[in-house]
């Protein structure tokens, strides 16, 4: 028999709801696809309803106004920023030109506005060219095209067409109808490779021609000259990834199996994608919730005595949405938002759909913590006396798992894929240096999370990082860079990301209390670099995805106490020499600073320690410098890297100047030849005489040696 139900689990019919008329805040409730009828908002959640903002006035909480402990209003500064590049939007200013160029902004955490949504649809919806569009060669194909360069383009297109040709003429000397059905016994070793090749690549090649033909169809390709058909050329490849930013794609512009998901669907199903995804964020923070679906193999003990899965509540609320605002399909999806009408800028639009019921861990204050795996984890300095680089293979990435403390137990809700510290750049005595950047292991904690925050680059910071060429260089009296100010922020392509949790060392009082220690530097936080968040290095913070960063600290802001400090005050001021010039770097004011009641306990384990070293190195070690074929150091001395040692060396000897190579017939009878005197009139100069010039010539090299 089933257990009887706790009374606290005994479910309540909720009270009918008032008349409309004494709702303090009416909202329509939305299912099956339209409004079924009025909801009071203020009581929408007690009775099983989510409110949703579907308005242009729509942040998340980070970027909201609000006010101090004292009454004292405190603005937040990039809000308006924020939603003006929802907006799409190019505000006159730094924030504008980035985003000129990156154009699509769902990827580095800006997601779209409906009202842009709403236009999109409608765009695609209007292009005749969808129609005639063969997906074909896109659904079948399951290979990778990456991008090497335009000449490997052209050479790949030539070697093919060679290949096809050559091929189809051997099926039409044998009679057959297809190169699959050729009498391989009967070719030559090079007709066999011409028609290996054309086997091999043709699925490719066809599905890159309709690639092509859909970007071009749906104007990605637009400006950007002639293409190669079939191959993966610069136009192709730069057309794809600015396909892959408006679609949330993580990808480089490659064709492959992230990519291809979206390009396999018709063109107005990936925009209906879109606006679930942009809806199912919205809902996300909302409902302040965490669960992902990325922890699906975690259960917990109820207060019923049995085992319960930890849901997966993005996906619920995905659900939800879909069914209650009719969006199975493209068509109906743009009927729902054409249905939205004026959707004004500044303004909020509040529904309410019905709400995943929340596990009974949820209550008002949750105790959170989190615990960060460092994966495999290498201290050995990764190249070897000749600066090439050795192999340091890691099959366990670093990953963050969010979890709650409830009834004795620890729950974990949510695991993000992240990064620690390794082997990075750095300016040390004039010298780029290289610098293993750590990530400390054991407890912190946070009690500050900053939105739109700014990174202060420490002294050592290679100028090259910190400036851009001037865009608006136009005489040689206009100066050649600027400051870079996406690196340091506020921007959602800061350093820091869209938002920050600071890392604090901390002491636990005898009576329980957290006394807090230093701050080394270490930030959670989001990052624009979105395809090197499971692939490379950080500088020892752990770098999540904007979207997800935001996702996170909206959750525990939603879930712990506490209180608005504001901007942060700052007056940073540092000028940058470089190449002959100083450059002014002017930061007046940093992120907007939320301070936790309670600080939020945070672990960071050691991992998996790989190589031979088990501690890392803490001195600088020189980049190799290829000229002198060392590793040498700001004094101008030789080092060899052995272990965690530096051991002095000596330079090696100069290389022997390399032998001038020796012409061939044909090089040496064009050098002799008078100016003027084309190369196929050669025949024509007595044999003695070229003679004499190809040793006069070779008298003249040898004396300029």
């Amino acid at each position: 028999a089933p257990p009887v139900p706790l009374p606290s689990q005994v479910p309540v019919a909720p009270e009918p709801e008032p008349p409309v008329s004494q709702m303090r805040q009416p909202v329509p409730l939305w299912e099956h696809g339209q409004v079924q009828r009025q909801v009071d908002a203020a009581t929408a959640a007690e009775r099983g309803y989510l409110v949703l903002d579907l308005g242009e006035s729509w942040a998340p909480y980070l970027f909201s106004d609000g006010a101090s402990v004292s009454g004292s209003p405190l603005p937040n500064a990039y809000r308006s920023t924020f939603l003006a590049l929802a907006r799409g939007e190019f505000p006159e200013d730094l924030h504008g030109e980035r985003a000129k160029h990156d154009k699509y902004l769902e990827l580095y955490g800006i997601p779209p506005t409906l009202s842009v949504l709403r236009e999109r649809m409608l765009a695609t919806a209007r292009l005749s060219c969808t129609e005639s569009l063969d997906l074909t060669p896109l659904q079948s194909f399951a290979g990778l095209v990456t991008y090497a360069d335009q000449p490997t383009a052209k050479k790949e297109a030539a070697r093919f067409d060679a290949a096809r040709s050559r091929s189809l003429e051997l099926v039409q000397a044998q009679a057959v109808s297809a190169p699959e059905q050729l009498d391989t016994s009967k070719l030559t070793k090079k007709d066999a490779a011409h028609v290996a090749l054309y086997t091999q690549r043709l699925p490719q090649v066809r599905a890159l021609e309709a690639l092509q033909a859909r970007l071009k169809c749906e104007g990605y390709l637009s400006g950007r000259g002639k293409i190669i058909p079939g191959v993966m050329d610069w136009a192709t490849h730069e057309s794809l990834a600015e396909y892959e930013r408006r679609h949330r794609v993580y990808s480089f512009g490659y064709l492959g199996r992230d990519s291809l998901a979206p390009l396999r669907q018709a063109p107005l199903s990936v925009d209906r994608d879109a606006v679930l995804r942009v809806l199912t964020e919205r809902a996300v923070h909302a409902a302040a919730v965490l669960e992902d679906g990325s922890v699906d193999e975690v259960t917990y003990k109820g207060r019923d005595g049995s085992e319960h899965k930890v849901p997966n509540l993005v996906g619920q609320l995905r659900d939800n949405l879909l069914e209650a605002f009719g969006l199975q399909a493209p068509e109906n999806t743009l009927g729902w938002l054409q249905g939205l009408g004026d959707l004004p800028a500044g303004q909020h639009r509040y529904v309410a759909i019905r709400k995943p019921a929340l596990p009974e861990y949820y209550g008002p204050e949750m105790e959170l913590t989190l615990d960060y795996d460092r994966g495999d984890v290498w201290y050995d300095f990764p190249y070897d006396d000749k600066g090439q680089e050795i192999p340091q293979p890691v099959s366990r990435r670093p990953q963050v798992t969010v979890s709650t403390l409830y009834e004795g137990q620890k729950i974990a809700l949510a695991r993000f894929g992240t990064t620690i510290g390794g082997w990075r750049s750095e300016l040390i005595d004039g010298t780029v240096m290289w610098k293993y950047k750590g990530s400390p292991v054991g407890p912190r904690a946070w009690q500050e999370i900053v939105a739109a925050p700014v990174w202060l680059p420490p002294d050592g910071t290679p100028p090259e990082g910190l400036l851009n060429k001037n865009p608006q260089r136009k005489l040689p009296t206009d100066p050649e860079y600027v400051v870079n100010l996406h690196e340091v922020g506020p921007s959602y392509a800061s350093a820091y990301g869209l938002v920050a949790a600071y890392h604090r060392t901390y002491l636990r009082r005898a009576d329980g209390r957290i006394s807090l220690g230093t701050d080394e530097g270490i930030r959670t936080h989001g990052s624009v670099d979105y395809m090197s968040i499971m692939r490379r290095h950080s500088h020892g913070c752990h770098r999540l995805h904007n979207h997800i960063a935001l996702r996170l600290m909206s959750f525990v802001l939603a879930h712990r106490p506490h209180e608005r400090l504001g901007q942060e005050p700052i007056g940073f001021r540092r000028f940058i020499p470089f190449k002959g010039q100083s450059y002014l770097m002017d930061i007046p004011q940093g992120g907007y600073a939320f301070k936790l009641s309670r600080p939020l306990l945070v672990n960071v384990e050691e991992g998996r320690i790989r190589g031979k070293l088990k501690a890392p190195i803490e001195f600088p070690i020189p980049e190799y410098n290829d000229q002198l074929r060392a590793y040498v150091m700001p004094d101008g001395s030789a080092v060899r890297v052995r272990g965690g040692q530096l051991i002095p060396t000596s330079l090696p000897p100069p290389l022997p100047p390399k032998p001038l190579a020796v012409p061939t017939k044909t090089a040496a009878r064009a050098a002799a030849l008078p100016a003027g005197v084309k190369p196929a009139r050669a025949a024509a100069v007595p044999k003695a005489v070229l003679a004499a010039r190809v040793r006069a010539s070779g008298a003249v090299a040898s004396a300029a040696r």
